[in-house]
């Protein structure tokens, strides 16, 4: 695990170098492909449905799946048979996109012991990654998520970086008991 060292851009938004993803099967973990081989473009059946996903870890692991409309998702509903699927032994967060142009994805996820969420900055990544590996975008491109947008570049380098606005969403205080606990 290495620091990580956020850099301010002139327009305020903040660039994070996110590391490289993680392709292997074995490194997700998952059981849709042989140990050292990508789980990219597989099916899996959730619900008596079938589903082409693509699995990636940015140190956490990830499950993308393309939908023709977002808001047609049943993410609470569905969100949960993923991340408890069989073909998963770590459970999975699971990334819902709508590719609307190669430089544009809206993203929901479902958040492995978390439920939906409003954002994912690991989860925008490894859609990325997929979308790349799928061949439906650039390697750079916007990911429209319900708590805002978020710029993911996956470099040449095999680097993924994180551009986004960094703002304050609690402040507060600790209480200690007389203990000092």
């Amino acid at each position: 695990a290495g620091t990580i060292r956020p850099e301010l851009k002139p327009d305020g938004q903040v660039t994070v170098d996110m590391g490289e993803p993680g392709l292997l099967a074995k490194e997700i973990p998952t059981t849709l492909a042989d140990d050292d081989d990508k789980a990219i473009d597989k099916t899996l059946i959730v619900d008596g449905k079938d589903w082409q996903v693509s699995c990636v870890s940015m140190g956490n692991p990830h499950c993308i799946t393309f939908v023709e409309d977002i808001e047609a998702v049943p993410l609470a509903e569905i969100g949960p048979k993923f991340e408890n699927h069989e073909a998963f032994p770590a459970r999975i967060n699971t990334e819902f996109v709508e590719v609307v142009r190669p430089d544009y994805l809206k993203m929901k996820v479902w958040e492995r012991g978390a439920g939906p969420t409003l954002a994912c900055g690991t989860g925008a990544c490894a859609l990325a990654v997929a979308t790349v590996l799928n061949g439906k975008c650039d390697r750079k491109v916007t990911v429209e998520l319900p708590g805002g947008n978020l710029e993911i570049e996956w470099a040449e380098s095999n680097r993924v970086y994180m551009t986004g606005p960094a703002t304050l969403v609690f402040s507060g205080d600790a209480l200690v008991d007389a203990a000092g606990r």
